[in-house]
């Protein structure tokens, strides 16, 4: 069996891969009154989605949208105090505390955060008093109900789900 290689220089440090200077659609901004929720059910340090939905949410924020975002499911291991050896270290690099220091970084961007009681109860053994500072405990059936607050509002949302 004969193997076609790709031929070409291998790329060196610092040089791009593709073209980053092209954007396509204007870079919009929100409007007077604007919101987004970002509905976060994904199981925590299980792929980049949870991560990357957290990054977009503060991306939202800073082009001028209410923004916040609702950890509920597995999610709800999310926003808590966590380390080991104790609570803030981070024995292997940066890899305990990246969802940790997401979400601090959300609210002190003045995004609002919230998670559902229940899942974290139920599925995580998580108690609200193990939410990260600032984070507000919400009643599952308030789930749906933020749903039809931020749709009657108008509002961007983002539901992702992995499982």
């Amino acid at each position: 069996m004969t193997v076609n290689m790709v031929k070409g220089e291998r790329p060196q440090v610092g040089e791009a891969l593709v073209n980053h200077e092209e954007k396509l659609f204007p870079d919009h901004k929100a409007k007077e009154g604007e919101k987004a929720l970002f509905l976060i059910h994904s199981v925590p340090y299980e792929g980049s989605v949870a991560g990357i939905n957290m990054l977009t949410a503060i991306r939202c924020q800073r082009k001028g949208y209410d923004v916040s975002v609702l950890f509920y499911g597995p999610a709800s291991g999310i926003p808590v105090y966590r380390g080991f050896p104790n609570v803030g270290d981070d024995v292997y690099g940066a890899g305990i505390q990246l969802y940790p220091n997401l979400v601090s970084k959300l609210m002190s961007e003045g995004i609002t955060v919230y998670c559902c009681r229940f899942s974290a109860a139920s599925l995580c053994g998580v108690r609200e008093t193990d939410f990260l500072e600032g984070v507000k405990g919400i009643h599952p059936t308030d789930i749906l109900d933020i749903v039809i607050e931020h749709h009657r509002a108008g509002a961007m949302l983002f539901s992702t789900w992995t499982v």
